[in-house]
């Protein structure tokens, strides 16, 4: 399978948790990605976060500090962890670009701001996601696999 050549644009704290994300499907065998930029105006935080990249994945991402220089790397998909007030005009360039993008949340934070970004997801070949990782927490998993079992009652 060929790999996703992926980039992480935003790359504070949410853009290193989601590094720490990748590292452990990396880690746990998945492995249909190769993250090859990292996106950020505030360069240290992008040379930060790609050298943390190389101790993870053993190669370095280039880092870049706007979205053309992500193109010349041959990005397919984007993880966009920007502060939450620029993911709706990231997203929406992104996915102008034809890029695949996960948003994390709020995807935007306001009803316009989403509307644009549906708007630009139905006019692209990209896929968009939210980055949703409460269905998945360990505790919410318990709670359903409970509530499944009866162990409450019917809810209602």
């Amino acid at each position: 399978m060929k790999k996703i050549r992926l980039a992480i644009v935003g790359c504070g704290g949410m853009g290193h948790r989601h590094l720490y994300g990748l590292a452990e499907l990396h880690r746990a065998g998945w492995e249909h990605f190769e993250l090859v930029g990292a996106c950020d105006p505030v360069r240290g935080n992008a040379e930060s976060l790609a050298d943390q990249a190389a101790g993870y994945f053993g190669s370095r991402p280039s880092v870049v500090s706007a979205l053309d220089g992500l193109t010349a790397l041959g990005v397919e998909a984007v993880d966009v962890t920007t502060t939450p007030r620029y993911h709706h005009t990231v997203a929406v360039e992104t996915l102008g670009r034809g890029w695949h993008t996960m948003v994390e949340k709020p995807v935007g934070l306001t009803v316009r701001a989403c509307n644009l970004i549906r708007r630009a997801a139905e006019a692209s070949n990209g896929i968009l996601s939210v980055a949703e990782n409460y269905r998945r927490d360990p505790i919410n998993r318990l709670a359903k696999a409970l509530l499944n079992a009866g162990a409450i009652g019917v809810p209602r």
